[in-house]
């Protein structure tokens, strides 16, 4: 009873102290040392600075390290993490990017830590570290890192300067960066780009040296620095006091803070409303570079002056969407577009000014009276609203040009157009024309029996081509204006257009449904960006491994039997311990062993390294397997074969090995299918492989689902069709199994 009595008072207090740490549900997380307790769980990206701040500045909390920062992102944003401790501007350009339900607390999680280059001790060329500070010395007195850092990191742009290459190099250059963290050092659909990848070319240049970059993990890059596999690492790595026990760091590139992500409130936030241009002040917009929206918007809009600039009206809408800007000054019809193409914008009701557009003509042009007669008709007769409604919908499959199958007996009309208008006038994915302008076009022609000669031409160079007589007529959204008319004749307007803002709907948040959501997961994991080349060379990768590692591995595996099965006790013994030692040892260990140890002062392909890590592992397995099998053979059948005067080879090959073969090609198929898998890990050695490239294209759409799955059926894919092709193997191998029928006497 005592006993008892005990055990309850002790299993009470654990409760009382459980209650005490335990977390309030629906507490809100606003300060770092809140978070230092043991009942919440912070996120740490794997050998990374963040982990040593974690340990040092909350070392009361959970902690639970994940391989990538993009995996903490997502953990955070479903509710699995109350922290994630990591860069504050890697943290703040994930948020700009469109990762929702997140937040930075305001305070900084311990000092600064200096961002910097780190150096082998074993790199090839002399006095490396000191050539490094040399080049940041002198680009950072020109103010070349910091224009890279502005671009980069504070504008979010995405444009790699070209850098000339040294065409007679000194040496060669060996980088070793991570290729999936952006803006830093990532993947555009197959091109590796980013702030250190620009840095890495602008020192090669510099040193004139041939640059040769290499992709690791976090956890793998420390150790090829260390084994001289690569020159230097830029990776946007903080030089820790841990990691400067190994290699040698240069002065600081630019200095890192670190900060906490929580859960923000669900609910918490709501979108501000506008209700007449004048709200607009302060307010933060999105212009097209080379155009005078931002010169008008100040001019109409009150207290407008904060404005960034974009290339393109996709990047206004993800701007828009990422909450980077507060509103899009566009012309009518590409906000039209956008509108149609994107849920959850919508464009303001108050037009910041009213515009039309026209077709102009050289002064005194004929043409420009026919033009007037035709396009009068067809704003009678409904046609130039048909062509909005085809044009400036969502449907693609409708955007089609009327085809030129007139005569055309009245001569050519001369037409240049600018193609990055679109709806109006623009180009297409095979580079035809397309456009509401030019399909009007052609339909006016068709009326005039006139043929048309489109040239595409610079929005600049339009009235210059009108003007030098190049063209008889050109468009491009142009606006009929006052300034323009003193140089060309304008025929009358084809589109009351207007210059309008593009805002988010707060009324339309409607979350997608799932197949709209998983056909936008099939297009940014496989469309965008052209991801689908980067998932084919992967799995191209993986093949190969797994092909040569399969082949390789049966040769000496068969050759590791045949030892173990010699009369010499020594070579025996050496066999089994080199099969225990193997199959004891975990092959993501085995590889790194190869590539950084046995390997690491050669200048060897990953690949290589990797086939033969697999071809090794595959041979002890499949050795062990191969001599069980001959050993279920009935020694009865050699001692016969012998005695009928068959040699032992004979013997062997003819009689014992098809048997086994039988026995042993079953289990076979399972391990070499189990190794398929587990190449999977050879992004530890720099390989890019089928997994690591879904790692990559997971860094960039910030989603785990989708590219998870199209890996796991890719592999499930690749184990069916290899189980059959050696499915089809075994039948050819094992002995035929002819069935044998007894006749009866006398029958």
């Amino acid at each position: 009873m005592q006993k008892r009595t005990a055990f309850l008072i002790v299993v009470l207090l654990g409760m009382l102290c459980l209650e005490g740490c335990k977390k309030q549900e629906n507490e809100k997380i606003t300060t770092i040392e809140q978070l230092n307790n043991p009942a919440y769980t912070i996120g740490v990206p794997e050998g990374g600075a963040g982990m040593y701040m974690a340990e040092k500045y909350l070392p009361d909390a959970k902690h639970k390290t994940y391989s990538g920062n993009s995996s903490g992102y997502l953990a955070i944003s479903q509710g699995k993490l109350d922290g994630f401790v990591y860069d504050r501007v890697m943290m703040e350009f994930a948020i700009a990017s469109g990762l929702e339900n997140v937040e930075l607390l305001e305070e900084d999680l311990g000092e600064s830590m200096d961002v910097a280059v780190g150096i082998s001790p074993k790199s090839q060329i002399d006095n490396l570290e000191d050539k490094v500070n040399r080049f940041l010395a002198e680009a950072k007195a020109e103010g070349t890192l910091d224009e890279m850092y502005d671009r980069w990191v504070s504008r979010a742009e995405s444009t790699m300067p070209e850098i000339p290459t040294p065409q007679a190099p000194d040496c060669k250059l060996k980088v070793g960066t991570t290729g999936m963290v952006q803006p830093f050092s990532y993947y555009e659909g197959t091109t590796l780009t980013g702030y250190d990848v620009e840095l890495i070319y602008r020192f090669g240049a510099w040193l004139n040296a041939e640059v040769e970059i290499k992709i690791y993990d976090y956890d793998g890059i420390i150790a090829a620095a260390e084994a001289g596999d690569i020159d230097c690492i830029m990776a946007n790595l903080n030089a820790t006091e841990e990691r400067r026990k190994h290699i040698a760091f240069s002065d600081c590139v630019y200095p890192s803070v670190t900060a906490v992500m929580v859960r923000s409130e669900q609910g918490g936030q709501t979108e501000e409303e506008y209700e007449a241009l004048s709200d607009f002040a302060g307010a933060r917009f999105a212009v097209l570079n080379g155009g005078i929206y931002d010169q008008l918007a100040q001019e109409l809009i009150p207290g407008a002056e904060d404005f960034s600039y974009y290339n393109s009206v996709p990047d206004i809408v993800a701007a828009l969407k990422a909450d980077r800007v507060d509103a899009g000054v566009l012309d009518e019809p590409l906000a039209q577009l956008a509108v149609a193409k994107n849920e959850g914008l919508k464009i303001f009701q108050e037009a910041v000014t009213r515009d039309k557009y026209g077709y102009a003509f050289p002064k005194g042009s004929l043409l420009r009276e026919q033009f007037n007669t035709e396009i009068a008709r067809f704003k009678e007769d409904g046609t130039i609203a048909s062509l909005k409604e085809k044009w400036l919908g969502a449907d693609d499959s409708v955007k089609v040009l009327t085809k030129q199958d007139w005569p055309g007996e009245k001569g050519t009309i001369r037409y240049y157009y600018d193609g990055t208008h679109e709806p109006m006038t623009y180009l297409g994915s095979s580079g035809e024309p397309l456009g509401l302008e030019i399909d009007l076009m052609l339909l006016i022609a068709r009326e005039l029996d006139m043929k048309v000669e489109m040239t595409t031409c610079e929005f600049a160079s339009l009235i210059v081509a009108l003007e030098s007589g190049k063209a008889d007529v050109v468009s491009g959204s142009m606006s009929i204006t006052e300034e323009r008319a003193q140089r060309v004749d304008f025929a009358d307007t084809h589109y009351d257009s207007a210059m309008v803002l593009l805002v988010r709907d707060s009324d339309n948040t409607a979350k997608k449904g799932f197949w709209a959501g998983l056909e936008e997961s099939f297009r940014s994991t496989f469309v965008v960006e052209g991801r689908w080349r980067l998932i084919l060379q992967g799995l191209g990768v993986t093949i190969l491994i797994s092909v040569f590692s399969g082949i390789f591995g049966l040769c000496l595996g068969f050759g590791i039997c045949m030892l173990r099965r010699t009369g010499y006790k020594t070579i025996q013994t050496i066999g089994a311990i080199f099969v225990r030692v193997i199959q004891g040892t975990p092959i993501v260990v085995f590889l790194m062993i190869l590539y950084y140890g046995i390997f690491g002062s050669m200048d060897i392909s990953e690949i290589l390294v990797a086939i033969i890590g697999f071809s090794i592992n595959f041979a002890a397995y499949s050795s062990e397997m191969m001599r069980t099998g001959i050993e279920t053979v009935d020694k009865g059948q050699s001692e016969a074969a012998l005695a009928m005067g068959y040699t032992k080879g004979q013997t062997f090959f003819k009689i014992v090995f098809p048997q086994a073969a039988r026995n042993f090609i079953p289990v076979l198929k399972g391990e070499f299918i189990s190794m398929v898998k587990m190449t999977s890990v050879v992004g530890y050695i720099a390989v890019q492989d089928l997994t690591k490239v879904s790692d990559i294209i997971r860094s960039r759409t910030m989603e785990a689902f989708f590219p998870l799955i199209v890996t796991a059926v890719i592999y499930f894919a690749i184990a069916n069709i290899m189980t059959a092709a050696l499915s089809f193997a075994e039948r050819k191998v094992a002995p035929k199994r002819n069935k044998r029928s007894v006749k009866q006497f006398g029958k």
